[in-house]
């Protein structure tokens, strides 16, 4: 079962992520308004940034769901 339930939670986040770097409903803008706020926070921090590192967080997720479906039969 733990198998499974790494599977969905791989896909879940992948799907998330997909969402934010479509900027679906302005999801990058409003993770980059909040944290722009904070300390520390440089001008390398873009709406554009946001959205390309959650396409990458994506595309690892997928592929290792992909992966781990093509691993267990």
């Amino acid at each position: 079962m733990s198998a499974w339930a790494e599977l969905v939670w791989g896909l879940v986040f992948g799907g998330a992520m997909l969402v934010v770097a479509f900027n679906y409903r302005d999801v990058a803008w409003r993770i980059h308004g909040f944290m722009s706020n904070t300390v520390g926070a440089n001008r390398l921090l873009t709406p554009a940034t946001v959205r390309f590192v959650c396409g990458v967080l994506a595309t690892a997720s997928v592929v290792s769901v992909a992966f781990g479906l093509a691993g267990s039969e």
